[in-house]
């Protein structure tokens, strides 16, 4: 070569060198369902290098490293990833059940973590991901990319904002049809069982840890207190294979004095949430498929106003991006293990007041 084409060559790859080097590389342990989400995130995410998957069937690892370019390592074995010194960061999309063994063993392998909702199955567990996040001194944040969508967005500014003044009540009704019975199924080693893993207990936590979580993770974010107590009512009204209950209904109270109703049915397909908001001044509501609307309690229904500071992007790149800068930043991301704690304390309120048949109040959580 001569000198004129050497230079430009030597520059072609320290710039590709330098890029490398800027790039978080990822190992993704769950290639999935929701595993493809996170990969869409990637594809879409020039300072993002996949340089490892896991899954316990390799047509799924091949067809993830086609769309990769056929470079990341695969691993069958999720702790073969964790000890690849060529990942640095590790996201984690698999069944609730297996969420603290994992998360836990990769941050004492000094990888940063990113978890798939909900933290885990059980407060306990959750506790000891987050002790064991913090010890570590590694970025920790779980995966509730619902923060990061325009809608959850606005309302979170307007309450923030005082456009309904003081936050005094908050109702969701969400419904949906079952989940799929062609997931991934899982066999429970006490029973014997063997169902899709969102139909079981030992593997999902509840219904409302793994659909209602999103709801009950806006909901803390807007009240910003703990939770005080939580009466419940539900079970398995439709789906005799259950073990997971697909009615629910919720009362909680928080130590500020809001109010949160809750109710979830899995039985009915195609009908529109509600949600309503009341303030001392001013209601939002909207339905799932439907504009936000403000209430006055004053005078006449008025505009929203306008959501500000807010670029449109799937919801997950900027989750990633979050993240990624908090890596970056040496600061705890604003999807802490304890957002989702208090979050899925909800959740695990409601469990216990249903299951138990009482009223379940922050001493639990002491």
């Amino acid at each position: 070569m001569t000198r004129r084409e050497i230079v430009p060559a030597v520059a072609a790859a320290s710039l590709a060198m330098a890029q490398s080097a800027n790039q978080n590389r990822i190992g993704l342990i769950g290639n999935g369902n929701r595993g493809t989400v996170h990969l869409s995130a990637y594809l879409k995410m020039p300072e993002v290098k996949v340089t490892a998957l896991s899954d316990l069937e390799s047509s799924r690892m091949d067809s993830y490293n086609a769309k990769l370019g056929g470079t990341a390592a695969k691993y069958i074995d999720w702790r073969e990833l964790i000890r690849d010194s060529n990942v640095d960061v590790v996201a984690i999309a698999v069944p609730n059940h297996l969420h603290p063994e994992m998360a836990i063993a990769a941050l004492r392998a000094g990888k940063h973590v990113l978890l798939e909702k909900p933290i885990a199955v059980n407060y306990k567990l959750a506790r000891q991901i987050q002790a064991e996040a913090k010890k570590s001194g590694k970025v920790f944040a779980v995966g509730m990319q619902r923060r990061y969508m325009a809608r959850d967005h606005h309302i979170q500014q307007m309450v923030d904002n005082g456009v309904i003044g003081k936050l005094k009540a908050i109702q969701i009704t969400e419904y949906r049809g079952d989940w799929s019975p062609k997931g991934w199924h899982y066999t429970d080693p006490k029973t014997g069982r063997t169902a899709n893993w969102r139909f079981l207990k030992s593997a999902t936590g509840s219904t409302e840890l793994e659909f209602s979580v999103h709801a009950f993770s806006q909901v803390t974010q807007l009240v910003k207190s703990p939770l005080a107590r939580c009466t419940g009512s539900g079970g398995r009204l439709h789906y005799a294979d259950h073990e997971t209950r697909d009615l629910t209904h919720g009362l909680i109270d928080f130590e500020n004095g809001v109010r949160f109703n809750y109710t979830f049915c899995l039985f009915a397909p195609g009908v529109p949430g509600q949600t309503v908001i009341v303030g001392d001044k001013a209601v939002l509501r909207y339905s799932s498929d439907g504009p936000i609307l403000l209430d006055s309690l004053a005078g006449p229904a008025q505009q929203p106003p306008a959501l500000t500071g807010f670029e449109p992007e799937q919801a997950e790149v900027k989750m990633y991006r979050e993240f990624l800068g908090a890596i970056a930043e040496k600061r705890e991301s604003a999807l802490s293990a304890e957002l989702a704690i208090e979050a899925a304390k909800v959740a695990y309120a409601i469990d216990m007041a249903i299951e138990q048949n009482r009223n379940v109040t922050a001493r639990d959580f002491a």
